[in-house]
């Protein structure tokens, strides 16, 4: 179940998804005043380059417009959202189904193969409109000026379609590949093992957003505290990432050197 951490999943033909150049674009939201997280590129003690997320409101506004939210790594949400699909591959009996059922209907949808075929129609007839008028053209039933106007008129309308068209080709051959994902991540969590890289497919087909912050029960506000809400409404939470972040990295470390 590895893959690349840099890896795009393909464009489906869905807007949202040109404008999401990262796997949080537009995922996450502030717990605290509702806004989507930023991603801003931090630099470290070296050269290396390190991507964090914060609340727009913060960034655009001021921190005091949001005083409770904190720049989270990037590689803390990644962390996280592996943590939470390890606690989803140990009860999967409560929520595996609802989840993948949910994520099947949503791919096995035929609506966009439908929408095309009414695109081919519509081609088809404007494509038949168009040699109807070159006939007309050349029988004198229409003036050269009139043809002109109809053809750019045509053109433009044609140029359209092929758009939407290659949008939804797009779409349905990703559907496909979020099948064959699917299967794959039932059988991932029907053997109760875990992901041990962030799985950029897996994420968004199963994630419908992340909340970045909360409190906890005293009160207490934990900036790091990051709920997973999945398609089909059920919930991860992973309470203090960044810790559990750092005592990870921490172990892994240890492990190396005695290795």
């Amino acid at each position: 179940m590895k893959r690349s951490r840099n890896k795009v999943v393909e464009t489906t033909g869905n807007r949202e998804r040109y404008t999401r150049q990262y796997s949080f674009s537009s995922m996450c939201e502030c717990a605290y005043c509702g806004h989507k997280l930023t991603r801003r590129t931090r630099h470290s003690r070296s050269d290396y380059e390190k991507p964090v997320w914060q609340c727009m409101n913060a960034t655009k506004n001021g921190i005091a417009n949001c005083p409770n939210c904190k720049a989270v790594d990037e590689a803390i949400l990644e962390g996280a959202f592996l943590d939470a699909f390890g606690l989803l591959a140990g009860n999967f009996d409560d929520v595996l189904d609802v989840v993948l059922s949910y994520v099947a209907e949503s791919a096995d949808s035929d609506e966009n193969m439908r929408k095309k075929q009414q695109i081919d129609k519509d081609i088809s007839s404007l494509e038949s409109k168009k040699s109807r008028m070159t006939d007309m053209l050349i029988d004198g039933t229409i003036s050269k000026e009139v043809y002109e106007e109809k053809m750019v008129d045509f053109t433009r309308k044609l140029h359209k379609l092929s758009e939407r068209k290659a949008l939804l080709e797009d779409s349905i051959c990703t559907q496909k590949d979020i099948n064959r994902r699917m299967s794959e991540l039932r059988d991932t969590l029907e053997k109760e093992q875990v992901l041990d890289e962030f799985d950029r497919v897996v994420f968004e087909s199963i994630i419908d957003r992340v909340i970045v912050g909360g409190y906890e029960e005293d009160g207490t506000p934990d900036p790091y505290k990051l709920t997973f809400v999945l398609k089909g409404n059920q919930t991860g939470t992973v309470p203090h990432a960044k810790e559990q972040f750092k005592e990870k990295a921490k172990k892994s470390n240890e492990e190396k050197r005695v290795s």
